[in-house]
């Protein structure tokens, strides 16, 4: 009977030893594709969307930041000459040509309220030029914000993963504590851990772009606020000298 019980034993050892082989090998054999797809539904998903969402924003991003949606060269050529001529009316024509670039939104802002109201002071068209210069200052910048922003999320979501996973394995545990649901505790953690290097893949993208994305918008912000300072002070002029004040009308005056 000792001979037999023994026997047994053995016999039942070995075949959980077999089985414990057969589970860990099943796991070591899962394709990245099967890891992934092991993630929870619902952050697996969300993942997805913030990944096409980055993507999309970073392929946004490279054709938003141009010097083009500042100010042109055509249009800066265009403006210098009705500048030069004083001729505010052929400067709002100008703008309205151009009205998707940021200095001739400004200046069309700018001219527009100064002939609506002629009365106003050359300090409160600074001021509004001021105004509308930072508000699509913000606006330049808004699209490489939101990368930042879901480079920041991604992370977060997939340690919500990683929290699902772990809860499904120790679930499992305790349901049913044989050393089979045992050795198979280490596959479901390293299966919800997927989420998490998802998830870190998503931030790491989000955040590298944002950081190249954040020293263009610097450099695009200086050059618009420079170019525009030029503009303004030149309108400011034109304002405060009507087109009929030309340099050879003073000249014959003075002489008279």
């Amino acid at each position: 009977r000792f001979f037999f019980t023994s026997f047994l034993f053995s016999f039942f050892c070995v075949g959980t030893t077999h089985a414990q082989d057969d589970a860990i090998d099943s796991i070591n054999n899962m394709s990245l594709w099967e890891l992934i797809l092991s993630v929870h539904w619902v952050v697996l998903i969300a993942l997805v969307l913030l990944s096409v969402a980055v993507i999309a924003l970073v392929i946004f991003n490279f054709f938003w930041l141009r010097t083009d949606n500042i100010c042109s060269q055509a249009f800066e050529e265009a403006a210098s000459n009705a500048l030069k001529k004083r001729n505010l009316d052929s400067l709002l024509d100008v703008c309205r040509d151009h009205e998707t670039e940021a200095c001739a939104r400004v200046l069309l802002k700018t001219v527009s309220f100064a002939k609506a109201n002629p009365g106003v002071g050359l300090a409160g068209l600074k001021e509004i030029a001021e105004t509308e210069a930072s508000r699509l200052a913000g606006k330049i910048a808004r699209p490489s914000t939101l990368v930042m922003d879901l480079g920041v999320l991604g992370p977060l979501v997939g340690l919500l993963g990683t929290v699902f996973g772990i809860l499904k394995s120790f679930g499992h545990l305790a349901s049913d504590a044989t050393p089979m649901k045992t050795m198979l505790l280490a596959g479901g953690v390293s299966e919800a851990l997927v989420a998490t290097a998802m998830g870190l893949t998503v931030g790491l993208v989000g955040m590298g772009f944002y950081a190249y994305f954040r020293q263009k918008v610097a450099g695009l912000v200086g050059f618009f606020e420079s170019i525009l300072t030029e503009f303004v002070v030149k309108t400011t002029e034109c304002l405060a000298q009507p087109k009929s004040s030309s340099p050879e009308k003073n000249n014959e005056d003075k002489k008279n």
